[in-house]
């Protein structure tokens, strides 16, 4: 197939999944489950068009595609341009499998619930589904500003799916508000840039910036980092995110931890390299953000007696990581961003999976209130065990590759504070999630479970599915390297080429020699360090008790919506100054 006509295929996954979302509702009315199993087969075929794409744009190629053939005049773009490149093609692919394991998994799960909720369910579902494909293959910046708008609008009814409770009403009160400013964020950065350069291609934006930027264009990028960030839930960002996943059915969670923040990482990248071309300034404030991120989301998660909030903590915390790795902005910190982030996208899905589950059989959520589990639900204490595995970077799951790039990245740059604070905040997260894996599945306890469901078949298939790809991601790293992180670093690296290949409708770029020394002594020997000193510290702290050093930070997160916007007010003010001052 040409290139040519695979590029005029480039907006069918977004259609597919947008039409499945229409007939979700329509599908309620032959039966409760029909809308499930629409979306199941709506995320397949989104996944398998997608597929279609991977050999040309994995070896380097641009596929580029203007909606209504509205192709750019001398230079100038009014077409919306759709881009597949290996970034944007293994996100859309990540969103669409997984969204297609996590409907298997719903039909287990909320199948019992009525035909009108699961229709609405389903629906808004695939709108998600949707807007992360949109946003991973969008290359208009209106456009990405749209597709937020989209998962935003999803996100609110999703997350006070279950509106009789009173957490989720609140929980979706939150995200409303600090979502919309978000929002505001991205459209004035964007009516900005646009007031300065007329434009809103990534490829005419980029070549209007590549002479420099002005106090202006600096602005701008400054509330987009910060929009885009508060949908990563980046610290000082994050504060709608804990109180979302935690209200969230389980298979909600999993999207929005797994894959719905990870659309504001996607985001920044594209901004930060794809239009700005990294102006040094932008780097040292991603990473001073992603350090923060890391070291307080980590901490946070240590002092969580909620499962699902803990895992939100570290939900925050792993997005700091992946932001570090696009902070160090080399081959080798994009490779490992970009590995990262597709690796959170499983190993975080399997563990909200795994929470959801336990809520789900037990009707208990908080640690202090469980515990015995490992012999009654060994199917999920086998997943759970896999995901924290793979979060700490134990060779052979797929964190081990991607968090020894990242380092290694730090190192080759010299940036040996910032490597010191990973590994700390590295070592925090393999307490807190070791500390939940022993208070809920492996103390005894003595008091007996009220009688509920086990996992069903799809939640087992569910479980088994992520991972096996846990796995998989992890004993061939040398391939997903050289194949695709290294096409993915290249196109966000090479700004100028992919500027033109956008404006030119479609080219080329060679593969950067990346490599990754999987034995090296140096990086076994981090992983076995923070492993056993992440586990005495579970072991100091698994009696319950919050760490005193814990206190004063959980003491900022009042709760209070007011409180949180301030802070996403105050940090969008030091991320403008810093890029002014930088």
């Amino acid at each position: 197939m040409s290139s040519a006509t695979l590029a005029s295929l480039l907006p069918l996954p977004v259609v597919i999944l947008i039409v499945g979302a229409a007939v979700c509702p329509l599908a309620a009315r032959i039966s409760a489950r029909a809308p499930v199993v629409v979306a199941v087969l709506s995320c397949g075929g989104a996944a398998g068009v997608l597929a279609l794409f991977a050999p040309a744009v994995l070896d380097g190629r641009l596929l580029v595609e203007y909606l209504g053939k509205w192709e750019p005049v001398r230079g100038a773009a009014l077409g919306i341009a759709f881009a597949a490149d290996p970034l944007g093609l293994s996100y859309a692919l990540a969103a669409t499998v997984v969204g297609m394991i996590l409907a298997v998994f719903t039909l287990s799960m909320l199948g019992g619930l009525g035909r009108r909720e699961l229709g609405g369910y389903a629906c808004l579902f695939l709108l998600l589904d949707a807007a992360l494909v949109g946003v991973a293959l969008t290359a208009d910046l209106f456009n990405l500003f749209v597709w937020f708008e989209v998962a935003a609008l999803a996100s609110y009814a999703l997350t006070g799916f279950f509106l009789e409770r009173p957490t989720a009403l609140e929980a979706a009160f939150k995200i409303l508000v600090l979502t919309t400013m978000a929002s505001f964020c991205v459209f004035i950065g964007t009516g900005l840039l646009y007031a300065s350069y007329g434009a809103l291609n990534f490829g005419q934006l980029h070549e209007a910036l590549r002479h420099g930027t002005d106090p202006t264009s600096l602005i701008a990028l400054g509330l987009l980092v910060a929009g885009y960030g508060t949908k990563a839930g980046v610290v000082p960002f994050h504060g709608w995110l804990p109180d979302a996943h935690t209200a969230a059915p389980g298979p909600v969670s999993a999207l929005f931890s797994g894959l719905m923040v990870t659309l504001g990482i996607v985001g920044i990248a594209r901004i930060t390299f794809q239009i700005y071309d990294q102006p040094p300034p932008v780097l040292g404030v991603l990473m001073v953000v992603a350090l923060v991120s890391a070291l307080v989301g980590a901490l946070l998660s240590l002092g969580q007696d909620d499962l699902k909030r803990l895992l939100a903590y570290d939900t925050v915390s792993q997005l700091g990581v992946v932001t570090a790795g696009l902070a160090i902005g080399t081959p080798l910190g994009l490779a490992g961003a970009t590995y990262h982030l597709l690796n959170h996208t499983l190993f975080k899905s399997l563990l909200f999976l795994c929470a959801g589950t336990v809520l789900h059989s037990t009707g208990k959520e908080r640690l202090s209130e469980l515990g015995g589990l490992g012999r009654r639900m060994p199917v999920v204490a086998v997943a759970f065990v896999v995901g924290i595995v793979a979060i700490a970077g134990v060779p052979p799951l797929n964190g081990y590759a991607s968090l020894g790039l990242i380092h290694q990245g730090l190192e080759e740059t010299h940036q040996y504070a910032a490597l010191v604070v990973l590994t700390i905040s590295q070592v925090v997260t393999v307490a807190a999630l070791s500390r939940a894996a022993w208070l809920v599945f492996f103390r005894r306890r003595s008091e007996r479970y009220p009688s509920r469901e086990s996992a069903r078949p799809g939640m087992v298939a569910g479980f088994a599915a992520l991972a096996v790809l846990c796995v998989a991601f992890g004993v061939a790293p040398a391939v997903l390297l050289s194949e695709v992180m290294a096409p993915a670093a290249g196109w966000l690296l090479e700004g100028e080429r992919y500027a033109h290949a956008v404006l030119a409708g479609g080219g080329q770029v060679g593969r950067l020699p990346l490599s990754f020394d999987y034995l090296a002594p140096a990086t076994i020997l981090v992983v076995v360090g923070t492993v056993v000193v992440g586990v005495l510290l579970a072991w100091r702290y698994a009696g319950g008790r919050t760490p005193r050093f814990v206190e004063p930070l959980r003491r900022l997160h009042t709760g209070s919506v007011n409180d949180y916007a301030t802070y996403l007010v105050v940090g969008l003010i030091v991320v403008c100054a810093g890029l002014l001052l930088g």
